[in-house]
């Protein structure tokens, strides 16, 4: 199958979908989409995709400042 995406080949994108976060089926099931999807179809799919990865990083975030203040606060004479 090909994807037909500029300058990337369908196991580039694959290996990108998967990084972001999409399952093997997901993944597949893109990539079976493309044969005969137009690319608005395409980019709605990909736009879901990145928003649940955006999401992800948000809440990854917030623990990682959660974390600085408790670190903040124990090195600034907060803790015992």
């Amino acid at each position: 199958m090909k994807v037909t995406i500029t300058g990337m080949s369908d196991k580039e994108v694959a290996c990108l979908l998967k990084s972001s976060g999409m399952t093997e089926a997901e993944t597949e099931a893109f990539l079976r989409r493309c044969e005969n999807s137009s690319s608005a179809e395409k980019v709605r799919i990909l736009r879901k995709t990145r928003t649940a990865l955006l999401n992800s990083i948000h809440e990854k975030q917030a623990v990682l400042d959660r974390l600085d203040n408790m670190i903040w606060y124990e090195e600034h004479g907060g803790g015992s």
